[in-house]
């Protein structure tokens, strides 16, 4: 039995740690306790105790013994007064303690109106109101009364304070459903207001996103007129969220509205918003909405109207969905004539979509006979999109017909009733044809053909083993096998001759096919021999296609790959070079898929010696990968600096690179990072580089970082630039790591400071061209955000205009664009960072060191093409000569031209039509014969060009970037570089922001 009067004399001693185990002790002894009166009242005071964390255990056990405690009125008054304390944990509490005994509170009503009161109130503080509107979900569901709760909620959605306003707009799509019935539709209008009219464009969209959640819980004689409203409110509202949450709703709602007809007119309607996202979000809700509407002909009707609709993305969509239409129509046939006359349209894109539907809807149509003739016939025409299309349905279905005759003629023989032979002589010289009809084409046709007859021979063998089973034994099972093989081969071996196609994405394509239907093909044993034939072949397209089909294939093979690997490790040492040249191509192909790499990179080490250059190259390419993989480290890792000084550079060059990526997996790190430091005076410049590089981050694993932060300052001094620079770099990292480890927010500053410091060292190391910088612009921005209050938006927009600047041809490269626009998210980020919160700004920085660690490969080679195009710069254009000088120019020409006729294209029905379609028409006329005779005429087209693109584009903030761009076009000196920028610079003009439409479109 406890001791009662001991615990309550604990509460008045002086010692604080004694009141906070009186305070544990009577919340976890409450019901044993013989006097409950005295252990409530010995809480309620220790509630109202001077030591804050005697408070905080006080409030905690009070809660806990709530359900037995004598006065609940008094305990919750007493949770109320404390939400005034000024200490942020007891607040927190309080709070807490609140939302949680109140379900057991008797008079519901009474603590439901100081909770609100807590919220409305002036004078709580921020934590109070935010606390408890953040569990208000809990009491809400505890509350009876929800008409009084969403009256409540209405009046919080125009709080002074955002949080409030957002999460108690959130919480009415969880109040509606439970409303009688005879408020609901003054509920309606209630959100119809707020979606409206409130002041707050966040409750506007949550309002609007309240729409579709309560829709179906509305009575059914005011859904149309409901769905009409919100379609109003879209229409009305210049808020594009409250549009796009609107839309987005509809599809879900639209099942339960009683006027289906109506309201697929409605969203007809919004087909020809003036607005694109909104049509573009109409023409998604028809699709989704097609299969709930009763009049399937009339859906198909309206979706042929829009095929033809003047934006494209409306015009796109429609025709995607005609395919998914069409099965629920009943006269198909009809529909199927219908789309053969709409081939020979006028309208070239209503041609080009006929086409397409056509073959994808061939499987649909019941006469089939006179759909495969119509097709024929249409194949026969010659234009190139009908005849891409009409050929890709024709591989499609060619083994099928060619198949279906063949066993009708076996049940003939075995005295069943012969069927009309529709097929026979033309079918066979269709078939016989078929790789000569497609090999005469352009290659468009050719990689569709390709694509198309790999997809039939696969699923051809899926569908003739379920439909032949039944028939196998009546038919001749033997007989209809063999048939069966023998045609079969034909098509197979005319997909092997796509493998040799003269254009390269051709033979890609076929050989990605032959790997798709590899497995569902009859007698594989002869295909790989034909393959094993083929790799052999004097012609070299032929052999070229046979090899990379057996790449395709290795890449697919889903068994076992080791006994592969090992094979190409006995291949590898063939006299013929062709089969070492192929073996070379397959490492990177069969190397991911082989279990057990623990091996595999001291293979590629033997491989590195081969006397084969190929094979050197590929398999040093592999072994920064296979590092990760080795079963000895330490071992790996002396091999590859031993590789550092082979004769060949190649293998110099990845050993070097697989040491930077390696370090972090050597256990001896101190012995790398010396390893590293000697490397960097390395008599190879790449070797230099790559060590140096790598300093950076491994000075976040290195033991010692003292010495090691004595290293980098020696480096800083060597002869080399190179390594000066990356050196200063690695300086700056290694500061990132001391801000990493602050504990006190000028500790932390001071450590980014530095950082900076050091990366503009690095950037303005001197150098006779420019090497494009990541590193400073981009945590110079951040240090300016996190401390100098600078706008995120203005600082991101910056480090991309910077760090693009420099960059050429950065548009071919995704990925460097996936990374840069990483870190001006990032930059974004720190912007809605809190000031002063010490914990989420290093989280930041961890976060930034993490995406520069992931880039690194990126950056590192556009700096190595940098330089190595400065290195021969001076050497390669003597070399070029004034001939090649102006191929280059003709070819950047020609891909100015076709850049804007396809930005033109792009733009039409915006506001930028008019200014691409000028800059379209201007760059068409550009010509030139002689480089040194129509010099002065190149220079004044291309300053007439940027007249007119300054004249015409709004100088508004938001097109800065856009003038930064002219501005760099027009400092440029090097004539090819200015039109190569111009290039580059017309993909941005359909972006650039227009006051408004331009009229008539």
């Amino acid at each position: 039995m406890s001791d009662q009067p001991e615990i309550h004399d604990k509460t008045f001693n002086q010692a604080s740690n004694e009141r906070i185990k009186a305070a544990r002790q009577l919340g976890t002894l409450f019901e044993v306790f013989p006097d409950r009166r005295q252990a409530f009242e010995d809480l309620l005071r220790l509630c109202s105790d001077r030591d804050s964390e005697v408070r905080e255990e006080a409030v905690n056990s009070l809660t806990t013994v709530f359900p037995n405690v004598p006065e609940k009125e008094l305990a919750w008054e007493r949770f109320v007064n404390l939400t005034a304390y000024p200490v942020e944990r007891i607040i927190r509490t309080a709070v807490n303690s609140l939302i949680a005994v109140f379900p057991l509170m008797p008079d519901k009503k009474r603590a439901w109106k100081d909770l609100i009161e807590l919220v409305n109130s002036k004078s709580s503080l921020e934590d109070v109101s935010r606390g408890i509107i953040r569990s208000l979900p809990n009491a809400i569901s505890e509350f009876p009364d929800k008409g009084q709760v969403w009256k409540d909620l209405l009046e919080m959605t125009a709080s002074d304070d955002l949080y409030v306003r957002e999460k108690s707009a959130s919480f009415l799509s969880m109040v509606f459903p439970e409303l009688p019935e005879e408020k609901k539709g003054k509920a309606w209008e209630d959100l119809l207001e707020m979606a409206g009219e409130a002041g707050d464009i966040q409750v506007r969209e949550q309002a609007s996103k309240t729409f579709g959640e309560v829709f179906s819980f509305l009575p059914d004689e005011k859904k149309d007129e409901a769905w009409e409203e919100m379609l109003q409110i879209a229409g009305k509202s210049v808020d594009q969220a409250v549009q796009k949450e609107i839309l987005l709703a509809l599809p879900s709602i639209f099942s339960t509205v009683p006027d289906k007809n109506r309201a697929w007119n409605s969203i007809l309607r919004l087909i020809e918003d003036e607005r694109g996202p909104v049509r573009k979000q109409a023409a998604n809700i028809l699709i989704s909405i097609f299969p709930d509407t009763p009049n399937k002909n009339r859906v198909w009707s309206d979706l042929l109207k829009l095929t033809g609709a003047w934006d494209r993305y409306v015009r796109d969509t429609a025709a995607d969905a005609l395919v998914s239409v069409f099965p629920y129509l009943e006269d198909k046939d009809a529909v199927w004539k219908e789309l053969m006359g709409l081939t020979g349209n006028e309208d070239e894109y209503i041609q080009r979509t006929a086409a397409d539907t056509l073959s994808k809807v061939f499987p649909y149509v019941s006469d089939k006979s006179q759909a495969y003739s119509d097709l024929m016939n249409l194949a026969e025409k010659r234009d190139s999109y009908v005849l891409r299309r009409v050929v890709k349905t024709l591989a499609l279905i060619d083994p099928q017909f060619y198949e279906g005759y063949k066993i009708s003629e076996v049940k003939a023989e075995n005295g069943e009733t012969k069927e009309k032979e529709i097929w026979e002589g033309k079918k066979e010289v269709k078939s016989a044809g078929f790789y000569k009809l497609a090999s005469e084409k352009a290659a468009f046709v050719r990689r569709d053909a390709a694509n198309s007859l790999g997809y039939a021979l696969s699923e051809e063998k899926r569908g003739k083993k379920k439909g032949m089973m039944g028939e196998r034994e009546v038919m001749g099972k033997e007989k209809i096998e063999n048939e069966q093989v023998k045609e079969n081969k034909k098509p197979v071996f005319d997909l092997l001759k796509f493998t040799g196609d003269r254009d390269e994405y051709v033979r890609k394509d076929a050989a990605e096919s032959f790997a798709r239907a590899y497995s569902g093909l009859p007698e594989k044993e002869e295909i790989v021999e034909e393959l094993i034939r083929l790799s052999s072949d004097p012609d070299p397209q032929m052999r070229r296609g046979a090899i990379e089909s057996l790449l395709a294939l290795y890449s697919r093979k889903s068994g076992k790959t080791q006994d592969v690997w090992r094979e190409l490790l006995k291949m590898s040492g063939d006299g013929d070079t062709g089969v070492r040249k192929g073996t070379a191509g397959l490492l990177s192909y069969v190397f991911p898929a082989v279990e057990e790499k623990s091996s595999v990179f001291f293979d590629l080490v033997r491989l590195t010696e081969s006397q084969d250059a190929q094979l050197r190259k590929r398999a040093v390419e592999l072994l920064a990968v296979a590092f990760a993989y080795s079963d000895n480290k330490q071992r790996a890792w002396k091999d590859l600096l031993r590789l550092t000084s082979v004769e060949d550079r190649e293998v110099r060059k990845g050993a070097a690179l697989a040491l930077s990526s390696g370090y972090s997996g050597v256990p001896d790190k101190g012995k790398a990072w010396s390893d590293l430091i000697r490397l960097s005076a390395h008599s190879d410049s790449f070797v230099q580089r790559a060590a140096t590089r790598a300093l950076g981050p491994a000075f976040f694993d290195v033991p010692d970082k003292t010495q090691a932060w004595r290293d980098l300052q020696v480096l800083i001094d060597n002869p080399y630039i190179y390594v000066r620079r990356y050196a200063l770099r690695s300086l700056g990292r290694a500061s990132l790591w001391r801000a990493l480890r602050a504990e006190n927010e000028a500790t932390y500053l001071f450590g980014l400071k530095e950082a900076v410091k050091y990366f503009k060292e690095a950037a303005e190391t001197s150098i006779d061209n420019v090497i494009p910088e990541f590193y400073y612009p981009f945590y110079e921005a951040l240090l300016q955000i996190l401390f100098n209050e600078r706008s995120f938006r203005f600082e991101s927009e910056r480090y991309l205009s910077e760090v693009t600047h420099e960059i050429k041809d950065l548009e071919e490269n995704q990925k460097l664009l996936e990374a840069l626009e990483e870190f001006a998210g990032l930059l974004r980020a720190a912007g809605n960072l809190i000031p002063g919160d010490l914990p989420a700004q290093k989280e930041l920085l961890e976060a930034c060191i993490g995406a520069f660690d992931r880039a690194s490969g990126l950056f590192e080679a556009v700096e190595e093409d940098a330089i190595l195009a400065q290195k021969s710069v001076k050497k390669e254009y003597p070399k070029i000569g004034k001939v090649v000088l102006e191929q280059k120019l003709k070819e950047t020409l020609s891909g100015i031209r076709y850049k804007a006729r396809t930005a033109c294209l792009q733009a039409k029905g915006t506001p930028t039509e008019k200014i691409t379609c000028t800059v379209s028409q201007k760059v068409r006329e550009w010509i030139f014969q002689d480089l040194e005779k129509d010099r002065k005429e190149l220079d004044r087209q291309l300053d007439s060009l940027l007249n007119i693109l300054r004249a015409q584009i709004p100088n508004v903030p938001e097109n800065t970037y856009i003038f930064e761009k002219l501005e760099d076009i027009r400092q440029e000196q090097d004539l090819l570089e200015r039109y190569r920028r111009v290039g580059r610079f017309i993909g941005l003009i359909p972006g650039v922001r227009m006051p408004s439409r331009a009229s008539g479109k």
